[in-house]
């Protein structure tokens, strides 16, 4: 699927919402305050009060004529959960309809759990912090699901692998009965960078994780786009010469047998990350070397796909670029050796600026607009701001 980048226009009901969040307001008040009539209003107040964000505060009856209502967002009630689950992490938010986040938790995986069972932890964990907060969830209408699955129409899934978009709505809906939009975790993570982070008001980017895997996806004319089939973005699966080694997807000499975590502590006998860092501090030369190849595989990938795209900026996120920041340095050069030497391309490099809580949160705001590109009404972000501000996602 396809998704905006940029924030479109405000529907009516954004409008009331945002409004109601300044302070309660009658609809005569809401009326004059967004020059709209009454009967428009009492389209948009209908749906707003079935879905539970406004409610009645207090009625004033005295004297003759209609009484007089007065309406009030209701802060306290969720309306989007957004659930992210990663190799190494998992993340989940949940916001009420003006978007502000109003529970969010983050679980970090030091063993390998299921992916069906690090969602129900997800789901399980941030229903209890829901309801030790007294946060209303009977009307939570949108749930979105970032998963590390393919997602393309044509992609062959074993079942042993990975979980069915069923088998993780059945999940879900233990605690919340909306079907959920299911996404994969890199696409979501970019989504939120276009929305609130490092790639906010850009009109392209190329978005690559450096994790367990290598994920990537781009971003063009201002939507995240998946290409015919959804496939667009694998960067994790272009050949790199001179490299030979078996990849999990059955190919040979894909970039993620090189700059992948898995990759990097096979290379160099590294137990985890943490023991490949503290070797790349102590200049081991085994450790040091396997980075700057890693370095230079991922740098000649993004410059071929530069050639082609021209983006205006590379968003490089994930635990290896957490675990050594320079290496955003040592790819931008090697990325602009591949670029045409007689032009000016203006890329730049930069890390994510929103961690997985970010992401989540662009979980959630896929199922509150439900696949935009299918759905004509226009709609605002879920909100201006993200839920974290910290490591890439």
């Amino acid at each position: 699927m396809h998704y905006p980048t940029r924030h479109p226009l405000p529907t009516l009901e954004d409008r009331i919402v945002a409004q109601l969040a300044l302070s309660p307001a009658t609809r005569s008040q809401l009326c004059e305050a967004l020059d709209t009539s009454r009967t428009n209003l009492g389209r948009a107040l209908s749906t707003l009060l079935d879905e539970g964000s406004v409610g009645a505060v207090r009625s004033n009856a005295a004297g003759r004529g209609r009484p007089t209502q007065l309406l009030a967002l209701n802060a306290t009630a969720a309306h989007a959960v957004g659930l992210l689950i990663t190799r190494t992490s998992c993340a989940g938010v949940m916001l009420n309809r003006s978007g502000a986040v109003l529970a969010a938790v983050h679980i970090v995986s030091h063993s390998s759990p299921s992916m069906s069972r690090s969602l129900e932890q997800t789901c399980e964990t941030l229903a209890d912090s829901a309801a030790a907060q007294g946060i209303d969830v009977t009307h939570v209408r949108a749930v979105g699901v970032g998963a590390p699955i393919p997602m393309g129409r044509n992609a062959r899934l074993s079942s042993n692998a990975y979980p069915s978009v069923e088998e993780l709505a059945s999940l879900t809906g233990r605690w919340w009965p909306a079907a959920p939009v299911v996404d994969n975790t890199v696409r979501m993570a970019a989504l939120a960078e276009g929305l609130w982070g490092a790639g906010t008001g850009m009109s392209s980017f190329i978005y690559l994780r450096l994790s367990g895997g290598v994920g990537g996806c781009v971003v063009s004319d201002f939507r995240l786009v998946g290409g015919a089939t959804g496939l667009a973005g694998e960067l994790g699966h272009i050949t790199v010469a001179g490299n030979d080694a078996l990849c999990a997807c059955g190919k040979l000499g894909c970039l993620e047998t090189l700059a992948s975590i898995s990759a990097l502590c096979e290379r160099t006998g590294a137990q985890d990350l943490t023991a490949l860092r503290a070797a790349v501090h102590a200049g081991d030369e085994r450790a040091l070397g396997a980075l700057e190849r890693a370095a230079a595989a991922v740098g000649y990938v993004l410059g071929s796909a530069s050639l082609l795209i021209n983006p205006r900026a590379i968003i490089l996120a994930g635990e290896i670029v957490d675990a050594f920041p320079s290496i955003k340095e040592d790819i931008a050069a090697h990325m602009r050796a591949e670029l045409l030497p007689v032009m000016e391309w203006d890329i730049d490099v930069v890390g994510a600026s929103l961690g997985p809580l970010g992401a989540a949160q662009g979980c959630a705001y896929v199922a509150a607009h439900r696949a935009p590109e299918e759905d004509d009404r226009e709609r605002t972000p879920l909100t201006s701001g993200s839920a974290d501000e910290g490591d890439g996602a």
